[in-house]
């Protein structure tokens, strides 16, 4: 799939796809960030550019929309915690339940920016995935619980921009 994507200050650069075979646990590293893969799953580079990577992960229970780079805005009206670990702050979206964004509870910043990831049901240009993994309900906690925002080391895969996920 090819394509170009605009979020925000976010520019997205079309590339090649690039996948990745998970087995039960494996690690994916991206610029700021790790998630882990269930099983079965793929991870494919979906767009990258200079603040970040967007990656589409399918797999036997769905697809779903990783994308990591600092500076989303803070959460906004009828956004909803669900929930809070000590590093990290998992909101969904209000105006749209199917996103979630996940916020460094560090005061770290990146570029200026806090640190800040995007899981998604949806492309970032909000049209549906084929098979959306992510609904908007409690059972989405499968996919968020598996981000570990800041942390990038000890990773079976890790994301170069212009190379893809290397290992």
């Amino acid at each position: 799939m090819y394509r170009s994507i605009f979020l925000t200050s976010l520019s997205i650069a079309v590339l090649a796809p690039q996948t990745a075979s998970a087995a039960a646990g494996q690690k994916i590293c991206t610029r700021h960030s790790t998630i882990i893969l269930e099983p079965g799953e793929k991870a494919e580079v979906n767009g990258a550019g200079s603040s970040g990577v967007e990656l589409l992960i399918s797999g036997p229970a769905g697809q779903w929309i990783f994308a990591d780079y600092n500076g989303l805005s803070a959460p906004g009206a009828g956004d909803v915690q669900v929930a809070s670990t000590r590093a990290q702050a998992i909101v969904r979206r209000g105006h749209l339940p199917q996103i979630y964004v996940v916020y460094s509870k560090a005061s770290r910043l990146i570029e200026g920016k806090q640190l800040t990831a995007f899981i998604s049901g949806l492309y970032l240009d909000r049209q549906p995935l084929a098979k959306p993994r992510i609904k908007g309900n409690d059972a989405d906690k499968a996919v968020w619980s598996r981000v570990l925002l800041g942390q990038t080391s000890a990773c079976d895969l890790r994301w170069a921009p212009g190379q893809g996920l290397l290992k």
